[in-house]
C-alpha cells in the first residue's frame, strides 16, 4: 500500500524511472505533464512525423488520475447526447459523439500495432436506472444516441446483483489495465527518440519558455497536459472547471462481469471486472463522488464498503483508492489551442470523468491541429463561446467559491495546538494563530500553512487521506504541504514551532 494505506490495482505495474530536468533543454514541442494524456500527445506526434519531443512530469509519470482510474474506454457519458443535441445543436453533439468513438477504436489500434498487453477488453457499457424517473431519461438518452450515429438500446436485465427498472446499452467498448498501456506506450516513445524527465514540476511558461525548479525548457510548442491548467489567469478556466472526488474498492469474491456499469443517478455506483496478477478476478465498485474539499467530515471508503457489502456479503476488500477528477462547465472537454496566450500553446484537459476516452480523443485533435496545421473546429476547441450552455454553472461554482473563502477566513479554530491528539489534524489555534496541524501516530507534528498558493483559498483538512484540500480549485497537499494535485505549483509553508 502507497501512502495513508491507500493504492491503487494498477499500481503493481511499475513503470521505467527517469532522471529529473537539470539545467535547460531544447525541444520542437514539449509536453508538459506525463500522465496517459501527455504520454498520447507525444505518441500521435511522433507517429505523425513531428521530432524532438520532450515531456515533463511533476512527479512520477501516470502516478495522478491515470493510476486511479476505473480504466474504462466509453463514448458513454451519463446523460450527455441529448443534453448536447439541445443546447448546442446536432452538429456539435455528432462531433462529440464521433470523436469520442474515434477514440475507443484507437486504443484497440494501439494496442495491436505495438502488440501491448494491457488486459484490453472489448465488452459493452451500461448506464442503469432504478427509478421509473431514471428509466424514461435512459429512454430520450438511447433516442438521442441513435440520432448521432450510436447503436444504443435500451434492456431491463443485466448482471447486476440488484433490480433495474431499465439499462442503455452502447455495444463496441472496451476495458483495459491502464499502467500496463502506458508502460507500453512509453516503450514507444523511448523507442522513438522523445526524452521523459521525471519530478520536475512546471512553475511557470512565459515565451514558450517552461520553467522547473532546476532548468528551463525552450520549445516551439508547447502542450499543457497538466489536468488543470497551472497558468492562473490567462483563459480563466478556474472559473469554468472544478474538481471532484470519487472512490473505489476493488473487491475479492464476487462473480466477474462481463460488461461495465455505471448508474444514470450522480448517486449511482460503477463496475466492472478486472483480472488481477495471480489471483482471481477482481470486481472494480466505486461510487461517492463529491467536489473536493466538501464532505470532509464523511467517510467515504467506509460508506462504500457498507454498500459492497450489502450486495456482496462475502466479499473483502483488495484495493482502496481515490480519483480526481477535472469537470468543466459545460461537460465538454478543452483540447486546442490555449485561450489568450501564444498560438503555439496548447491545452488538453477537463475529461469530466471520462479521462481515458478524453486524453485519446484529445491527443487525436492536437496532433491533426499541430501536423497538418487544420484550423481548430472541434466542439473541444477551448475557444468555444456558447456562454449560454454553461452560464447555469459558472454562477453556482463562482458563488461556491465565494462562499469557501468567507467561511474558511472568518471560521474560528475549535482547538488548540496542543490539544491535537496522535493521528488527529485540523486548523487550530498556535499563538493567535491558525495554522494547520497533523499529529502523526507517533507524536510527531507537521504544521503547515492553510492557504493555497493557488488563489488564497482556505484549505479544509481531510481527515480521511490525511490531505490538505482546496474547496475552491481542487489543489491538494500533503500534511507536510508538498503538493499532490494542482492547479497550485508551489508547496505550503511551514508554520508552527520550529
Amino acid at each position: 500500500m502507497s501512502e495513508n494505506g491507500l493504492a491503487s490495482l494498477w499500481e503493481e505495474e511499475k513503470l521505467p524511472e527517469f532522471p529529473a530536468l537539470s539545467g535547460d533543454c531544447a525541444a520542437d514541442t514539449a509536453v508538459v505533464g506525463g500522465g496517459l494524456c501527455g504520454l498520447l500527445c507525444a505518441y500521435e506526434l511522433m507517429k505523425s512525423g513531428i521530432k524532438n519531443i520532450v515531456i515533463l512530469e511533476a512527479r512520477r509519470i501516470c502516478s495522478g488520475t491515470t493510476a486511479h482510474t476505473t480504466g474504462k474506454i466509453t463514448s458513454q457519458h451519463r446523460l450527455i447526447y441529448r443534453r448536447l443535441i439541445e443546447g448546442l445543436g446536432l452538429r456539435a453533439a455528432r462531433d462529440y459523439a464521433h470523436i469520442s468513438e474515434e477514440a475507443i477504436a484507437r486504443y484497440g489500434q494501439i494496442v495491436k500495432a505495438e502488440k501491448i498487453d494491457c488486459d484490453f477488453t472489448p465488452c459493452d457499457a451500461f448506464l442503469y436506472a432504478v427509478t421509473d424517473e431514471e428509466a424514461k431519461k435512459l429512454k430520450e438518452e438511447a433516442e438521442a444516441a441513435k440520432r448521432l450515429a450510436i447503436d444504443a438500446s435500451i434492456v431491463r436485465e443485466c448482471e447486476l446483483p440488484f433490480p433495474i427498472t431499465a439499462a442503455l446499452r452502447f455495444p463496441g467498448q472496451a476495458r483495459f489495465h491502464p499502467l500496463k498501456f502506458a508502460h507500453g506506450i512509453v516503450d514507444a516513445l523511448t523507442r522513438g527518440g522523445v526524452h521523459i524527465f521525471e519530478n520536475s514540476r512546471a512553475l511557470a511558461l512565459e515565451d514558450g519558455v517552461t520553467v522547473t525548479r532546476d532548468g528551463r525548457l525552450y520549445a516551439k510548442r508547447t502542450i499543457l497536459c497538466t489536468h488543470y491548467p497551472f497558468v492562473n489567469l490567462r483563459g480563466l478556466y478556474f472559473t469554468k472547471m472544478i474538481q471532484n472526488r470519487s472512490y473505489v474498492l476493488a473487491l475479492e469474491g464476487p462473480p466477474a462481469l462481463q460488461n461495465m456499469y455505471l448508474g444514470s443517478a450522480d448517486s449511482g455506483y460503477s463496475f466492472r471486472s478486472q483480472q488481477s496478477s495471480g489471483g482471481p478476478p477482481l470486481l472494480l465498485l466505486g461510487g461517492c463522488g463529491h467536489k473536493t474539499g466538501h464532505e470532509t467530515g464523511v467517510s467515504h471508503y467506509r460508506n462504500l464498503e457498507k454498500t459492497a457489502r450489502r450486495l456482496y456479503p462475502e466479499c473483502s476488500v483488495k484495493y482502496r483508492w481515490s480519483a480526481q477528477d477535472c469537470m468543466t462547465a459545460d461537460g465538454i472537454p478543452y483540447a486546442g489551442r490555449y485561450r489568450q496566450m501564444d498560438g503555439n500553446i496548447y491545452l488538453a484537459c477537463g475529461f469530466n470523468k471520462w479521462g481515458m476516452t478524453g486524453c485519446m480523443a484529445s491527443a487525436r485533435i492536437l496532433a491533426r491541429l499541430i501536423a497538418s496545421g487544420e484550423e481548430e473546429s472541434s466542439v473541444f476547441s477551448p475557444s468555444r463561446s456558447d456562454f449560454s450552455f454553461q452560464s447555469p454553472e459558472i454562477f453556482r461554482q463562482a458563488g461556491d467559491t465565494v462562499s469557501n473563502f468567507l467561511k474558511g477566513y472568518f471560521s474560528v479554530p475549535s482547538k488548540s495546538l496542543p490539544q491535537l491528539q496522535p493521528g488527529e489534524g485540523g486548523v487550530v489555534d498556535y499563538s493567535g494563530s491558525k495554522i494547520g496541524a497533523l499529529r502523526d501516530e507517533e507524536g510527531s507534528l507537521h504544521a503547515v500553512e492553510t492557504v493555497c498558493p493557488h488563489m488564497h483559498c482556505p484549505l479544509k483538512w481531510n481527515p480521511e487521506e490525511k490531505t490538505w484540500d482546496c474547496p475552491c480549485h481542487g489543489s491538494r497537499f500533503d500534511a507536510d504541504g508538498k503538493v499532490l494535485e494542482g492547479p497550485a505549483v508551489h508547496s505550503l509553508a511551514r508554520r508552527g514551532p520550529t
